[in-house]
């Protein structure tokens, strides 16, 4: 299946990690429940997942090579994932 979103999981602690491409919604915020179990990860209830909509097929070879500078896309993310205190995902449009 294609990538759809483009996803940036930030922690508190490390900043934002590198892009990932993710198929859906649901598999993002599966990714970030996942990495919040972790106890290794450093992740916690603050972290959140962005996503950037896949417009074009240029978008995830973008995202990959400004990764160490940051999101190259100026209008900030589609949506925004964020965990609630018993691991629910609440999605900000």
């Amino acid at each position: 299946m294609n990538p759809r979103y483009i996803a940036y999981f930030t922690t508190p602690f490390s900043g934002t990690g590198r892009p990932e491409a993710v198929t859906s919604i649901r598999q993002a915020a599966d990714r970030l429940r996942t990495r919040a179990r972790d106890p290794h990860g450093g992740c916690t209830e603050q972290s959140f997942a962005d996503l950037c909509a896949i417009t074009d097929e240029h978008m995830l070879a973008d995202a990959e090579e400004m990764a160490s500078v940051g999101v190259p896309f100026g209008n900030g993310p589609d949506l925004r994932i964020t965990l609630g205190p018993r691991g629910g995902a609440r999605i900000e449009r």
